[in-house]
């Protein structure tokens, strides 16, 4: 038996979810297919005998005023919860140690966490030559305009923790648009930061240093769980796709793809909106589409990397440090296994079952840095995060409780030829009417950005307008 819909979203994580829950509410006719039995994509809570976990994204930055709108639209005000004030601290490792990151020029002139002669470096910036490289790394606009130790104390960690990545293959221009805004309009980082303008920001985009951290009562979950109860008994769970095909006769219904999941299901629908991550869309049976296949082949898909989430619940007396901030990172030059880790029992409340006895630690391993972590079996992994914390935190015994989460293909990597995947896919939805992709491999990996992405599809496809004024 064959289901109808005018439009049929393939994927339920936070971008499908939030672009089928706007059509919805546009009015269409819509269906959505999830591999998994839950929705939600990377973002999974799981709640175990009083502890949470946090298994993909563990905190959300109220960065822009569509996910803000999204709160409002479901509802979820009240369910809101703020990091602590001491999540503002962040620590990097140096010498084997928590360093605190400075907060500011005045701290940075006495932080030890860089050296009087990277100090002094940066004094330079200002002054240095505009790059005319588009495809420039991260890396090398790092070095050239901030310095080696910057690039090895300061980025080579944040990306650790934002893409699990590396910045020798991460494109400064894709990857971080600001940055490469700032030095392309105002010649300088440090010039472009008082200068900067609203309209160098995303569209929607709030000032990010006054944008709050949340999380919701319930864990990040919360948000897709209100998404899939709006949209009701059109989310299809545990229907993965097998083929999709482009129907060129003349259907009965008149619709131009069918698709086929592995449950046997079949769907018609006039319009299409791909947001499962382009490693999976490559597994997908594409029939009817000639020599214009609307995916990436395996040459040009990007990387992957595998991440592993561990999560460690520790009584707070067998940790010397205080966990007064928001976690650590860990360059690569100080050559341990970790890539960092968040005191999320410090970031927000009721994680443990006793805030007061237990701290929660979420710690990475893998990454681009070390993808061969992850064939170690959860005990080694547990124990090679053990061990790195002992030197970092001062840990001693064993974890109260502890979980392993393994992301074979955690997050894109926007690399310096990355352009190659907006071609192919802006190629394809200009070939293939009603065809559309969406996701986290498309203009910014962040939750916010995957929400704002939706939104502007969903004006795109239906011509209704959000608000996107700041209040």
């Amino acid at each position: 038996m064959m289901t109808n819909t005018d439009y049929l979203v393939i994927g339920g994580g936070i971008s499908g979810l939030t672009a089928a829950f706007l059509l919805k509410e546009a009015g269409m006719e819509i269906s959505v297919l999830e591999a998994d039995a839950i929705p939600g994509g990377s973002i999974k809570t799981v709640h175990e005998n009083g502890w949470t976990f946090e298994t993909g994204p563990n905190t959300i930055v109220l960065s822009n005023v569509y996910l803000k709108q999204l709160i409002d639209m479901l509802d979820l005000n009240s369910q809101i919860i703020t990091a602590d004030r001491m999540a503002a601290k962040r620590y990097v490792v140096r010498n084997k140690k928590p360093v605190p990151l400075p907060s500011g020029p005045a701290s940075f002139l006495v932080s030890s966490l860089f050296s009087t002669k990277a100090k002094l470096r940066l004094l330079r910036e200002p002054f240095i030559r505009t790059g005319t490289n588009p495809d420039e790394s991260l890396a090398d606009f790092v070095k050239r305009r901030l310095g080696q130790e910057f690039l090895d104390y300061a980025i080579n960690p944040f990306v650790a923790g934002v893409y699990a990545g590396n910045p020798d293959n991460l494109s400064a221009r894709l990857a971080f648009p600001m940055v490469h805004t700032l030095e392309q309009k105002y010649g300088s980082l440090i010039k472009g930061q008082f200068k900067i303008k609203p309209g160098d920001r995303k569209q929607g985009d709030l000032p990010r240093a006054s944008a709050p951290m949340i999380s919701l009562k319930g864990g990040n979950k919360t948000i897709a769980d209100a998404m899939v109860k709006k949209i009701g008994s059109s989310f299809y769970g545990s229907s993965s796709v097998a083929r999709i095909v482009r129907n060129t006769g003349n259907l009965n219904d008149g619709s131009r793809y069918t698709v086929h999941t592995s449950t046997g299901k079949v769907f018609s629908a006039n319009k299409l909106i791909c947001t499962a991550p382009l490693n999976l869309n490559s597994g997908i049976m594409w029939e009817g589409f000639g020599d214009s296949v609307p995916l990436l082949n395996e040459n040009m898909l990007p990387e992957y990397p595998p991440l592993a989430v561990v999560h460690l619940g520790i009584e707070k007396e067998n940790i010397e440090h205080s966990l007064d901030g928001f976690g650590l990172l860990v360059p690569e030059c100080e050559e341990m296994n970790i890539l960092g880790c968040l005191f999320s029992s410090t970031i927000f409340e009721n994680r443990t079952p006793n805030d007061s006895k237990f701290a929660m630690l979420t710690c990475f391993a893998g990454g681009s840095r070390n993808p061969g972590l992850l064939v170690k079996s959860d005990e080694e992994l547990v124990d090679i995060v053990m061990h790195d914390l002992k030197i970092l935190l001062g840990l001693t015994g064993k974890p109260a409780v502890q979980r392993v989460t393994r992301w074979n293909k955690a997050i894109p990597q926007y690399d310096t030829q990355y352009d190659r995947v907006y071609k192919a896919i802006e190629n394809a939805e200009k070939e293939f009417s009603g065809l559309y992709f969406l996701g986290n491999f498309m203009n910014g990996i962040a939750v916010p950005d995957c929400i704002r992405n939706a939104f502007l599809l969903t004006e795109k496809i239906t011509g209704k307008t959000y608000e996107t004024t700041p209040k």
